[in-house]
Formats: C-alpha cells, sequence, structure tokens
C-alpha cells in the first residue's frame, strides 16, 4: 500500500467515523486590547468599525471616536465637541471619510448621516429621503456604509433601508413581516447583532428567536441557531460578522464567546471564556473583522475592545 492510498484511506475512515468531511481545525488567539499610551481603554460596549483599505479602526464611545493603527494603538480622537446631536453610530465610506449616524435633541429626535474627513471635522450631512409609507417613523440605530451605499437598520422597528450616498432610498427590508412573525410578538423582538457582508448580504441576529440569519442581495434569507449551552448553540446571541473565508462568527453574551461556523452554518469553534485573563470575554457585546481577518470584540464592565488572530 502506497502513502499516497493509506492517507486517503484514512480520511475516508475518520469522514465514516465522525459522520461526514473534516472540518479545517481553527486556532484562535489573543493578540492585545486597543489601547493608548497608558494602556488599555475601558471602553463598556462601544461601537467599531474597521477601515479595511487603510488598516485602521475607529470607536465610538459616548460622543468621541478614537480612531486606532493596525497595531491597536489609538493615533487620533475626535468628537466631543462636534455640535450634531447625539451620535448613535458610525461607519468609513470608500475614501476614507467617517460617517456618523447622529439625531438632534428632543423633542425633534430628527435623525442624519453626518460626514466627517480623516481630520474629524464636519464637511457634510447626508438626509435619507423617499421612503416609502411603510418605512414611516423609520428610526435607525445602526450605519454601514459599503461600496456606494448606505445601509441603516431600526433593531427595534426590524426594518432595514439602503440609501446611496446623497441620501436617497434605493431599497428597503420589513423584517417582521419577511420572518413572519405574530403581531403580538411586536416590542418583544428585536435585533441585536447587525452587519454587511462584501456582497451586500446582510446579518442579523435576534435573541429571543435564538436564530442568527442571512438576507442576499436576491432577498433569500437563510437562518441557522439552535437555544442550548452545548458547543455550537446559543444562549444569549448577540453580533454577528463574517470573515474572508466567509465563516460567520457570532458573540453569545451569556457563554462569553464567540463562536465560528462555516459557510453552511456548521460550527467549527468558539473561543473567549468568561473571565479576567488576557484573551477571556466578560458579557461581550459585538464583532467585527479586518481585512487581515483580526477579530474585534467589544465587551461590558469596561473590558474594552480585545483582538484575536483566527487561522484555518
Amino acid at each position: 500500500m502506497t502513502g499516497q492510498t493509506l492517507v486517503v484511506g484514512l480520511i475516508v475512515f475518520l469522514s465514516v467515523v465522525y459522520g461526514g468531511p473534516l472540518r479545517a481545525a481553527v486556532k484562535t488567539t489573543f493578540l492585545y486590547d486597543l489601547s493608548n499610551f497608558t494602556g488599555p481603554i475601558r471602553y463598556s460596549a462601544p461601537r467599531i468599525v474597521v477601515d479595511r483599505d487603510r488598516n485602521e479602526v475607529s470607536v465610538l464611545w459616548g460622543n468621541e471616536i478614537r480612531v486606532f493603527n493596525d497595531r491597536g494603538m489609538e493615533i487620533f480622537s475626535f468628537g466631543e465637541d462636534l455640535d450634531i446631536g447625539t451620535i448613535a453610530d458610525l461607519s468609513v465610506d470608500s475614501n476614507g471619510d467617517i460617517l456618523l449616524l447622529a439625531y438632534s435633541p428632543p423633542p425633534e429626535s430628527l435623525y442624519t448621516v453626518v460626514r466627517c474627513n480623516f481630520r474629524g471635522e464636519v464637511t457634510g450631512k447626508i438626509a435619507i429621503k423617499n421612503l416609502p409609507a411603510q418605512f414611516s417613523g423609520f428610526s435607525p440605530s445602526r450605519l454601514v456604509c459599503l461600496k456606494d451605499r448606505i445601509y441603516l437598520a431600526d433593531l427595534y422597528g426590524l426594518k432595514v433601508v439602503i440609501a446611496d450616498l446623497e441620501g436617497t432610498f434605493k431599497d428597503g427590508y420589513d423584517l417582521f413581516q419577511m420572518l413572519s412573525l405574530n403581531e403580538k410578538t411586536k416590542g418583544e423582538v428585536e435585533i441585536m447583532g447587525f452587519a454587511v457582508a462584501s456582497d451586500g448580504s446582510i446579518l442579523f441576529t435576534i435573541p429571543v428567536l435564538f436564530s442568527a440569519y442571512r438576507i442576499y442581495p436576491d432577498r433569500k434569507m437563510v437562518s441557522f441557531g439552535r437555544p442550548g449551552s452545548a458547543p455550537g448553540r446559543f444562549n444569549l446571541v448577540r453580533g454577528i460578522a463574517i470573515d474572508s473565508r466567509g465563516n460567520y462568527l457570532v458573540v453569545d453574551r451569556l457563554k462569553s464567546t464567540v463562536q465560528i461556523f462555516d459557510r453552511d452554518f456548521k460550527y467549527l469553534t468558539q473561543f473567549g471564556y468568561r473571565g479576567l485573563k488576557p484573551g477571556n470575554l466578560i458579557a461581550p457585546d459585538d464583532v467585527t473583522v479586518d481585512a487581515s481577518d483580526r477579530v474585534y470584540v467589544t465587551q461590558n464592565s469596561q473590558r474594552g475592545v480585545s483582538v484575536y488572530s483566527v487561522s484555518y
């Protein structure tokens, strides 16, 4: 028997034993916490966005935006002196401009998208217009800019609006209808994790349904997730992201882990775990991935943002 034949036979044997094709081994390594020269910055569940073109990370906490380089060190901050109201979220466009989702003070509480240059100077505002009647009362709290589109998500209203960079409505999703939810559940069902894949697919999670979802550009919707404490199941699902291989990373706050699933939604591994040591997590909230597949996880209890590498 040749060596090649022996290897093939072993693969077939293991596939039979484990009930299917072998999954790639996944290794996760804790790298560092986002820091400045005084040490790790103690945020609690901040908003975070990666600029894949410039290898920078921007973090929103309160009304302050801090920008970090690809080694996790702060290089710039701005925002506290901006007179634009309350900042709910942020994103970065292809030119490197930072877009801020901001609300005017009550009682108006009107939202707009504010454009800032890399110095943090306001250069313009984008008002969302031509919304269909079904999106009346739309109140977004999440913002993603991808290519020439702005994605806004109303987490409590379960609606997503897509507009161009001039603010003109292009498309929208009523997730309550798409999920065929019962009217009695309104006010109980809400989105927690929200992200947009490179192909324009919308990713989101709903904790009370113990599920994660993907809506493709052709409006086909798929979901995965089951309740439970075993690996691969969800307790309290939060943020969601997708890496360069098409693997899904999903935060489970109760487990204090990030679970990884392949593109076919098969469980691969999880990392984090509750604890105070470097690499552990305390009530993680959101997750995002940069161009080098570094994984950024936000936490509560002033644990800041922890960064990991994932290799296959």
